[in-house]
């Protein structure tokens, strides 16, 4: 049996009274195994002594309180110690540290290790109730030296989870990062693709367009304006604008002549009127100008196109401050070049009426038409007896609004006037031929026509002061403004000597 001694000294390490139950003393000693436990006291020295001591007074009492019976199977008792040490770990709270969890197993199973097994199928041997010192303290430090054994082998196995903890927060981290990278590659190729796939969806939508607008802009330059309708109403085909588009240059294979002409443009050089009023009211923009710096106003009235260049005259009134984009040119033209190169009195007087032309764009037809230059530059654009009476017709106009005089010597003889009648036989300058065709170009003043109007006719002596007018030059009027194109053009007579 134990020394009574050393039971009274095992329930006061325990703390707990003498004569308590094994339960009692299985808590206290778990409470004070894990306040003792070196792991928990890396600071004292004392700690490993006080722990085995601790463990020492646990198995004495149990040892004291729940004797072993004698074994007389084949493995002996070792079950049942197993069963005690499995009990003894019921109600054991070990946290979250599962070091002390293998320190109280290490303890308990080397504890248990002399005492537990023995030879198979041999009785126990009888148990020694004394130890001497030395043995005492042999076991202390063999002890000690497995406990310090196994804290460097818990040590490294911590270091290796530790390790290999951090090499998969490392490979979770990299095949992370993986993942992301190739979730941002997908979505960049889709992005990609998507962006490819609109812009050909806007490269086709692009040809197309220009493809129809090419069309619609040949068909207004062969003069089918039903196509030119069609093309502006169902297919959407801007009127403003030349033919080819910004986003469309790569489409054109042929460019245009003129790539500023404009669809208004294109009718107002055709005459085609009706296409213009059209044009005009379906977003085509009159301001609009071509390469040249014209507008199609500037365009119909070069090529004398007179219900055209009325139609301007009455939808924009040139005395409005809004219409004067449509009408403006540069220093080097006017209108009244314009008109004269229409070789059309008519749109002379246009433009002489509303007070479209300088004293300087008057001056300067007037030194143009007795020119040679100009002279041949009218026979060319006109031939036969209506060119001949158009020019007289613009040379009494511009005597009229400028105020000038005719050439002291004629400005065209008799041969000349032939050129202007290939049709007609040559004149004669024999006696017999005495009905002859009076030569009113650079005519004296006695014989110039004289201009009728709706004010009455106009004396052909103009007064030779600069500044005279001649019976005013229309402002205010509102001639010209309409349709009634014949409005206060002159009826030329001959006037008798």
């Amino acid at each position: 049996m134990v020394a009574r001694d050393k039971i009274i000294e095992a329930y006061t390490t325990l703390g707990v009274e003498e004569g308590a139950s094994l339960e009692v003393v299985k808590t206290s000693y778990r409470q004070i195994a894990l306040r003792t436990h070196p792991d928990k006291n890396p600071g004292n020295p004392d700690a490993t002594a006080e722990f085995q001591r601790v463990g020492e007074a646990y198995r004495l009492l149990q040892k004291h309180l729940d004797p072993p019976e004698p074994h007389h199977g084949f493995y002996g008792d070792s079950d049942d110690e197993y069963d005690d040490l499995d009990s003894e770990f019921d109600g054991f709270d070990f946290g979250d540290d599962p070091e002390i969890f293998y320190m109280f197993m290490f303890e308990e199973l080397f504890k248990r290790g002399a005492s537990t097994f023995h030879m198979r199928g041999g009785p126990r041997r009888p148990r020694t109730h004394s130890e001497t010192p030395e043995n005492y303290n042999a076991r202390i430090r063999r002890q000690r030296e497995e406990q310090e054994a196994a804290t460097e082998r818990r040590k490294r196995d911590l270091a290796k989870m530790k390790e290999r903890r951090e090499r998969d927060r490392e490979q979770e981290r990299l095949a992370a990062e993986a993942r992301q990278k190739a979730k941002v590659e997908n979505k960049k190729a889709q992005a990609q693709a998507q962006r490819r796939k609109a812009e050909q969806t806007a490269k086709a939508q692009q040809e197309r367009s220009q493809k129809l607008r090419s069309n619609v802009f040949a068909a207004a330059r062969v003069g089918h304006g039903d196509k030119v309708k069609k093309g502006v109403w169902e297919d959407a085909v801007d009127a403003a604008g030349g033919e080819v588009t910004r986003d469309g240059q790569a489409f054109v294979h042929a460019p245009p002549k003129d790539p500023k002409q404009t669809l208004l443009h294109i009718a107002a050089e055709k005459g085609d009127l009706e296409l213009v009023e059209w044009l005009d009211t379906h977003n085509a923009d009159v301001e609009e100008r071509d390469s040249e710096g014209l507008t199609a106003l500037h365009v119909a009235m070069s090529k004398g196109h007179i219900p055209i260049v009325a139609y301007f005259f009455e939808m924009y009134p040139p005395k409005e401050t809004d219409s004067k984009p449509i009408y403006d040119l540069d220093r080097s033209k006017s209108l009244l070049s314009l008109a004269i190169e229409s070789a059309e009195p008519e749109l002379i007087w246009m433009v002489l009426d509303n007070g479209l032309a300088s004293t300087e764009a008057i001056s300067n037809a007037w030194s143009w038409m007795t020119s040679d230059k100009g002279l041949a530059a009218l026979k060319k654009s006109t031939q036969g007896q209506l060119g001949l009476e158009k020019h007289d017709d613009i040379m009494k106009l511009l005597m009229r609004f400028g105020g000038f005089t005719p050439p002291p010597t004629p400005a065209m003889c008799a041969d000349a006037i032939e050129e202007w009648q290939p049709n007609r036989p040559p004149i004669t300058h024999s006696k017999h031929n005495k009905k002859q065709r009076p030569n009113t170009i650079g005519a004296p003043l006695e014989v110039l026509p004289t201009l009728v109007t709706e004010e009455g006719p106009v004396p052909s002596h103009y007064p030779k002061q600069s500044n005279f007018r001649g019976c005013g030059r229309g402002r205010g009027r509102g001639r010209g403004r309409g349709r009634g194109r014949g409005r206060g053009r002159g009826i030329f007579t001959p006037q008798a000597p």
